[in-house]
Parts: structure tokens; sequence; C-alpha cells
């Protein structure tokens, strides 16, 4: 808490201190706090309970300074809300003994920002310096936080570039002469360069990344050609593995589309690649066609997708309806996979507005049958949800496989 406090001190002080640097100064974020009861992992059910707090904090500070510089600092956790009902790092214990229970703040991010040219009469560049975020391409060039340098919005007749340099910590555990368990940190520095341009139609974009031993390389050209939106994209990484995807897309009648793709990026693998809750989002190591198609009938959304190398089926389905007076909003998804039974999710949610008193209270109830694709392993839930006028949020569910739990919570934006 004491780190809080000096935070928001800081930032008191600067607001304070605005008209006297000529300094444009916006500050915001969130603090969040929740506490969850529900049964206590690996105890006895209905007899091992546990409460389990939880709290977040997110803030961002900009001071600008006349029009050309900017300084940023962000605060926060690495983990900030709660949205998906898990709780990191959670403590069981609301004592306090024997557990840190403490909010830790952290400074996430410090950077400064200058608008301007590098010489007189020069192109206007966006230059970032400190910690800086990295998204040229999903296949080899994507740094998020990291300590380096960034340059943005440099011209060359319709090309747009734009370039970094940063480093980059990993760590690794080794054993050391003592048989103990050390961590090795190591520091790798990065540098790359983007162009991007719009020609006749056709959208090009080009990266590439060094260490400065190796380097890895990626493009993509897409455009329309009667109809169809076509997009071919490569990468070749430092071991000279090349992947690829050829895809397109078109609107075969109306509010009926079809889609496929052909990818190639078996072995695949870059240190730099953009990440999904740890999967690269640009490819997946299989090779092979997927083909899909998504409309609307009778106010009914549908999409069906099927992978050829997963071997895998899937289908969606989503609709509003109104029944007896109700807005009631039904899902429902199935997966197949070859040799595995198919798995059914269906929810159905719908917000209960007819008590003047309880506006905001939501209720939610699902089930799953053959969950993970195990035959006969079929569960089902129930919840309810309501956000208090004061903001506090508070909920209540059900599940089959795992009892009852409850939550309540605080969030505040500023």
């Amino acid at each position: 808490m004491r780190k809080l406090t000096m935070a928001l001190v800081a930032a008191l002080i600067l607001s304070l201190a605005a008209p006297a640097l000529a300094a444009d100064i916006n500050l915001g974020g969130s603090l969040e706090t929740e506490f969850e009861f529900g049964p206590k992992e690996g105890g006895e059910e209905w007899k091992d309970w546990t409460v389990t707090p939880d709290s977040g904090i997110s803030m961002k500070l900009d001071v600008k300074a006349g029009d050309k510089v900017k300084v940023g600092l962000e605060f926060g956790k690495e983990e900030v809300g709660l949205d998906d009902g898990d709780l990191d790092d959670a403590q069981t214990d609301i004592t306090g003994l024997g557990t840190d229970t403490n909010l830790n703040i952290q400074l996430k991010k410090a950077y400064l920002e200058t608008t301007g040219a590098f010489w007189n009469g020069g192109p206007e560049l966006t230059t970032t310096i400190g910690d800086v975020d990295v998204d040229f391409n999903d296949y080899i060039a994507n740094l998020e936080g990291h300590n380096g340098i960034k340059v943005e919005g440099m011209e060359l007749g319709p090309v747009n570039a734009q370039a970094f340099y940063a480093t980059k910590k990993s760590s690794y555990t080794i054993e050391n002469e003592e048989d103990k368990l050390e961590e090795v940190i190591v520091r790798d520095a990065f540098g790359g360069l983007n162009l991007g341009a719009g020609y006749a139609g056709i959208e090009l974009d080009a990266t590439v990344v060094t260490d400065g031993d190796e380097i890895e390389a990626a493009g993509s050209a897409g455009t329309e050609i009667s109809g169809v939106k076509v997009k071919a994209e490569a990468a070749v990484n430092r071991e000279s593995t090349l992947a690829y995807k050829l895809s397109g897309e078109t609107e075969l009648m109306p509010n009926v589309t079809i889609k496929g793709s052909y990818r190639d990026n078996e072995d695949f693998r870059s240190v730099n690649a953009k990440l999904d809750d740890g999967d690269p989002v640009a490819y997946d190591e299989h090779k092979g066609f997927n083909v899909g198609v998504a409309t609307t009938q009778y106010g009914v959304n549908m999409e069906a997708d099927y992978d050829m190398p997963k071997q895998e089926l899937k289908f969606a389905a989503d609709s509003n309806v109104e029944v007896v007076g109700l807005d009631v909003k039904g899902e429902y998804n199935a997966k197949y996979r070859k040799d595995e039974a198919i798995e059914h999710k269906v929810k159905v949610s719908s917000g209960l507005n007819m008590v003047p008193q309880l506006q905001g209270l939501e209720v939610n109830a699902g089930t799953t049958i053959n969950k993970d694709h195990q035959d006969g392993q079929n569960t089902w839930n129930v919840g309810a949800g309501y956000e208090a006028p004061n903001g506090m949020n508070f909920g209540a569910k059900y599940e089959s496989d795992k009892g009852p739990s409850a939550h309540a919570g605080l969030k505040v934006e500023f």
C-alpha cells in the first residue's frame, strides 16, 4: 500500500506543478478488489471452503510538455481485472498471517516520446525511447514493453517505414557446480525495419529483424479481385525455415460469406512471434487447408469451420430472442475431432429488469456435453450477477462438477 500512496502522491505533485511547467497532464486507470467464496481446492466437497481476496491496479500518467515531448508512466500488476473469473496471485489467508496480502504496485512502463525532425527541414517523425511496444509482424516482430527505441512515420514516397532497436530479457535454469538450480538471465538485442505501401489496390508489407548475427524476414500482399479478398503472407526464421499462408474470402450471396486458406508452417518458430495465452497467433506448426462459411438467417448468426491438419470441425450459432418480455441470448458451440466424442456447449443468459430496485441483474445457465471430448463427461451450471448503483458487483454460481461459489467486488475507474 505504501507504493500505491507514493505513486498517487507523485501524480498529485505533478498535477499541481502542471501550470508552472506548462505541461498537459493526463492521469487515468482503475483500481479493483474482489473476494471469492468457494470450495477449497483439494478439500472435501461441501465441507472445506475458502475466501480468496484479490486486488488489481492499472494507472497511466502522460505528461506532455509543449507540442513535441511526452513522458509516459504506467503502473500496475501484470494482470488487472477478473473478467474471466480467474484470480491471479490470489491469497487464501485473508488474515495476512504468513502471507503478503499488500497490493504490490510496480512501474510497468516508462518512456519518452517526441515528435519532430532529426534535422532542419526533415520529415516529422515520432520517436519513443524507453519501454517500447513493437508490433510490426505477428510472425517475427512483436516485442511489448522492452527497453529500446522506436521511430515511426518515415515516408519515402508511397512507402511508410518504421524501425526499432530493443533488448529482450529471457531466463533459463541451469544446475551449478554445487548441484543447485540457478536462474540465468540473458538479454538479447534486436533491431528491425518495417515497410508498408499501397499500390494499384495492393497492400504490401515487409519486415526484417536481426540480432546482429541471424536475420528473420516476413512479408505479405493483399488485394481484392472481382469481389474476392485474397492475401499471401510468408516468413523465414533464423534457421531458414519457411512459413506461408494463402487465404481468400468472398460473399457468395447476401448474408453468406465463405473463406478458405492453405498454410504450411511446420517446424517454424520465432522468439519474437506474437503470442496469445502462450501460443503463436500466426502459426501453429501445421500444414493443410482450412475452409469456413458464415451466415445470418432469420436472426441466427451461424459459422462453421473445418481445419484439415487438425481434423477438427467447429460450429457456432447465437441469437437474441424475446421470451415473455425478456431479451434472452442463446449460444451453441460444437467441436468435432476425429475418433473423439463431439463436445457440445449450450448457454442462455438474460437481464432481469422488471424489478426497479434490481436493474442490472443478469442470470445465466449452461451445459456441456462430452466435456473435453470425454464421452459421457457432462456438466451444467447456473449463475447470477448484479452490479449495484454504488459500483459494487456481486455474483453467485453453481457448477455441477465444482459446487457453489460466490464473489463480491468493487472497481473504480479514474
